[in-house]
Parts: structure tokens; sequence; C-alpha cells
């Protein structure tokens, strides 16, 4: 796991963004911003070597997306992080699961299929059939290592399972990576509540600033 600020000014308040799979901080650089953003990314492992000083701030806050909802459940039961608030957009901690996430067939065939032409059809589906942007709109990391990362997830979240309890939880209504009824059985089933939101799997076009992701 990797971690990179993307907002640092000293603000009282820090967001610690797990991103999802594939991803770096292209994908919502779009976001404006008040808070000190810190983003986790890259799942190929789980480790992480010391934090940065969290202490100063009087706030915590986690977002987490798709993949980073069941890395952020992984890496806060061996912190000791105290947040304010906790939510997640479009995943769960099941997340290659028949049931509460993405089927494991369907997993299988997205890792097969996963060239430079096929991470330009999961972005299209990603943003429900929208093609106009590229992919380097949202990561610029090689192809090599982020089909690396899909393996490693599918592995490691087999047999890593841990729950957090969940403030908010945001379900894009189109979301065609991670099925929807899948995310409303798991969210319902733990008393979640759930924001519903248009479009894709993609959920940050529907923001314009991390404060409104959080509720301020």
């Amino acid at each position: 796991m990797r971690i990179e600020w993307l907002n640092k000014t000293g603000n009282g308040r820090v967001i610690l963004f797990f991103n999802g799979w594939g991803m770096d901080g292209q994908a919502v650089k779009h976001l404006k911003c008040q808070s000190d953003v810190l983003m986790f990314y890259d799942y190929r492992s789980l480790e992480l070597g010391a934090l940065p000083d969290l202490g100063a701030y009087r706030e915590v806050i986690i977002v987490a997306w798709s993949m980073g909802v069941w890395a952020t459940a992984q890496f806060l039961t061996t912190r000791n992080i105290r947040s304010l608030k906790q939510i997640a957009l479009n995943g769960t901690e099941r997340p290659v699961d028949d049931h509460y996430g993405i089927p494991v067939r369907v997993y299988a065939l997205t890792e097969k299929g996963m060239t430079e032409k096929g991470r330009e059809k999961f972005v299209a589906r990603m943003l429900d059939g929208r093609t106009e942007h590229p992919v380097t709109e949202f990561t610029c990391r090689p192809i090599g290592e982020v089909c690396e990362e899909l393996s490693r997830i599918r592995e490691k979240s087999a047999v890593l399972q841990s729950v957090l309890a969940w403030d908010k939880v945001y379900i894009s209504e189109q979301d065609v990576i991670f099925p929807v009824a899948g995310q409303q059985a798991w969210w319902t089933e733990r008393g979640a509540k759930i924001q519903m939101l248009s479009g894709g799997h993609f959920p940050f076009f529907q923001f314009e600033s991390w404060e409104e992701i959080v509720g301020e």
C-alpha cells in the first residue's frame, strides 16, 4: 500500500481517502478541498510503513471507494486511528463475492482480459458507458502493476475479511462494476445509512468537493 498527500495545508481536519483498484490521484483531482487529504492506494500489499503523524488533527474522516472499502477495514483493524466519520462509496468488505461483491466468475474474466484495451473498456463501464474520458484522466499507473493488484485483491480478500461500522454509504444506481443489489444487501444487513446516487461506479463526478462527500 502506498500513500500520497493530495492536499496538505495544516488544516485541523484530515480526510484519509482509500482509493479504488488501479487508481491514483488523477481520479479525484477535480475535487475542491478545504481539508487535508491523505490518499491510500495500490493494494498489491496491505503493508505500510510509518504513517504521518495525525495527532495534530482535531478530526480524522475516512472516505473509501470501491476496493478501498475492503482495504480500509483490513487496515484500520491493525491501526489505532480514531475517526469522526467513516464513509463508503460503491463497495463492500466482500469485494469478490457472489452475494455481496463482484461475482467470482466476472472477476476472473476481468483479470483474464485486463490489458491496456481491457482497461479502456473498464473505465467506460465504470462511467456507465461514457467513452469520452481517457484512462489517463483517472490513473497513470502502468498496466502490469494494476493487473498484479487485481490478482492480489482476489487472493487476500478471500482470507482477510474484517468489517467496520460505517456512518454513511453511497451507492450509484447504474453501477455495473460492483452490483447494486449485492451492495444493498450487504449494507442493509448491517443497518447502514444508504444514500443513492445517479451514474455509474465512479461516483466523484457527482460531487464538487470533499466537503460535499463528507456532508458538510
